[in-house]
C-alpha cells in the first residue's frame, strides 16, 4: 500500500522524566487530533517535543514558523501529573496559528478561533485521531476507497450526534450544568485564553533557550509514514466539516486553504478592538450570552440624570458579553466600556394642523433628578386650599381621614364633603 509524507516529522520527549512513554503517547494522540486542520492548510511540523521550563506560566512554544513546536505535558509543580488532553490541544492550535502570524493581533485570533470551531467539529462528528474511526478501532487492511471512508465518517458522525441528543453536551465536551452558573463559565472560557496567550513563548528572548535545552535533554523518535487509509479518513472528515461551514456561512463561505487559513471567519469583517493590549482573547461565540442584569434606579441622588440613549446596554469588544448601561466596565473580562457613538435625535413629524409639543409643557416630563420632581410634587400640594383633617362619623362617631368617604367601623357614609 503506498505511503504518504508525515505532516510531523518527529516527536521528541524527555526520557529522563517519569512516566516517559506515556509522554511520547501523549505527543503522538495531539499531533493525530490536529492533522487534519494541518493538512487542510498544508502545514508541517518538524519536531514537536514536549518541555518543562523553570517559568511556571509558560505553555507552549513555535519555532521559526512549525520547524519546532514545544508543548508543556505536566503541571509546572509536579512533573508526575499530565495536564488533562483537551487542554495541550487547545495550546498546539495556538501555537499552529504562529506558522501563519507572529504577533497576537486580530487575524492571529481569528484564526485560531477558526481551529478552535474544526477542532470540536472533529470531535462532535466522533474524530479521535489518525488511524481510528469513533470507538477506537485500528482500521488496516486493504485500501479504503474514498467513497467507502466518507461512508463510514458519516456514520460515525450520525452516531455520535444520536448518542449526544437531548444530553445538553457542547461539541467535544463537558455541556453546562444544571445550577451552573453561566457568567462564570463564560469567565473561565476568556480566562484560558487569556492563560494560553500569556503562555506562549513565541517570539520572545528566551524562545531560543527553551530550544536548546529541549535539545539537549529531549529523545527523538522519527514519526512514521501516515497510511492512505488515515488520509482518506482525514479527507472525508474534512468533507464533513465543509458542509457545516457552507449551511453556516450561505453565501460568505470561504473554504480554508494555505492562502486563507482562516476561512469564512477570516472574510467576515469584525469590530474593531482596543489597541491598548495585543493579548486580548478572541470573542466568544454569543449562543453563550448571559441574560443582562436589570440596572439599579438610585432615587436619592442628587446628581442629574444622564442623558437618555436608544440602548439601555453595551457590547463588550473582547468577549462580546452583553452589559448593562450602568456597567463601566465588562462583567466578565473587566474590559472598560468603548465610548458609545453619539447620533442625532430626529423629533417625529407632527401632523396637519396640530402644534407639535414643547419641551416645557409638563415640568414633570423634563429630565431632571428624582429628589427635583419630589420637590416639584411637593410645592403643587402646599399650593392647593387647605380643608379639615379628617371627619366623625355621626353614627358610630369613628374618626376618618378627610379621604375617606365611608367609616371604616361601620361603613357609613358621611354627611358632607
Amino acid at each position: 500500500m503506498l505511503e504518504i509524507d508525515p505532516l510531523i516529522a518527529e516527536y521528541e520527549h524527555d526520557k529522563f522524566r517519569p512516566r516517559e512513554a506515556e509522554a511520547l503517547q501523549t505527543l503522538r494522540k495531539v499531533a493525530s487530533l490536529v492533522k487534519p486542520i494541518m493538512r487542510q492548510r498544508g502545514w508541517k511540523v518538524g519536531i514537536l517535543t514536549e518541555f518543562w521550563p523553570p517559568e511556571k506560566n509558560l505553555l507552549g512554544l513555535n519555532w521559526n514558523k512549525g520547524q519546532k513546536i514545544c508543548l508543556r505535558l505536566r503541571y509546572p509543580y509536579d512533573e508526575r501529573q499530565f495536564i488533562p488532553l483537551e487542554e495541550v490541544v487547545d495550546t498546539m492550535l495556538h501555537e499552529l496559528c504562529h506558522i501563519v502570524h507572529g504577533p497576537h493581533d486580530e487575524p492571529f485570533h481569528t484564526l485560531w478561533n477558526q481551529l478552535r470551531t474544526e477542532h470540536e467539529q472533529l470531535l462532535r462528528k466522533g474524530y479521535t485521531g489518525e488511524g481510528f474511526l469513533s470507538e477506537g478501532r485500528k482500521l488496516g487492511g486493504a485500501r479504503i476507497p474514498m467513497h467507502e471512508a466518507r461512508r463510514q465518517a458519516r456514520a460515525a458522525a450520525e452516531k455520535r450526534r444520536l448518542l449526544s441528543a437531548g444530553s445538553g453536551q457542547k461539541l467535544g465536551g463537558t455541556g453546562v450544568r444544571r445550577g451552573e452558573n453561566i457568567r462564570k463559565v463564560i469567565a473561565d472560557a476568556a480566562q484560558r485564553r487569556i492563560t494560553v496567550t500569556q503562555g506562549c513563548a513565541s517570539g520572545t528572548d528566551r524562545s531560543r533557550g527553551i530550544v536548546e535545552e529541549t535539545n539537549q535533554n529531549g529523545f527523538r523518535t522519527k514519526a512514521e509514514n501516515d497510511d492512505e487509509n488515515d488520509e482518506a479518513i482525514m479527507l472525508a472528515y474534512i468533507d464533513l466539516i465543509e458542509e457545516e461551514e457552507r449551511e453556516k456561512y450561505g453565501d460568505a463561505y470561504v473554504p480554508t486553504s494555505s492562502d486563507n487559513p482562516a476561512g469564512s471567519q477570516g472574510a467576515i469583517p469584525r469590530p474593531p478592538r482596543p489597541s491598548s493590549s495585543s493579548n486580548n482573547p478572541p470573542p466568544i461565540p454569543t449562543s453563550t450570552k448571559p441574560a443582562p442584569k436589570p440596572p439599579v434606579v438610585d432615587l436619592t441622588s442628587t446628581a442629574p440624570s444622564p442623558p437618555s440613549s436608544d440602548y439601555d446596554s453595551w457590547t463588550c469588544n473582547i468577549c462580546t458579553l452583553v452589559n448593562p448601561s450602568t456597567y463601566l466596565c465588562c462583567d466578565a473580562c473587566n474590559t472598560e466600556r468603548p465610548t458609545p457613538p453619539s447620533s442625532p435625535k430626529i423629533p417625529p413629524p407632527s401632523r396637519q394642523g396640530q402644534t407639535p409639543p414643547t419641551k416645557n409643557n409638563n415640568p414633570l416630563t423634563n429630565k431632571k433628578s428624582a429628589l427635583d420632581n419630589l420637590k416639584i410634587i411637593e410645592k403643587a400640594a402646599a399650593s392647593k386650599p387647605k380643608g379639615p383633617m379628617g371627619w366623625l362619623c355621626h353614627n358610630c362617631g369613628n374618626w376618618m381621614e378627610s379621604e375617606w368617604w365611608t367609616c371604616a367601623g361601620c361603613g357609613s357614609m358621611k354627611l358632607s364633603s
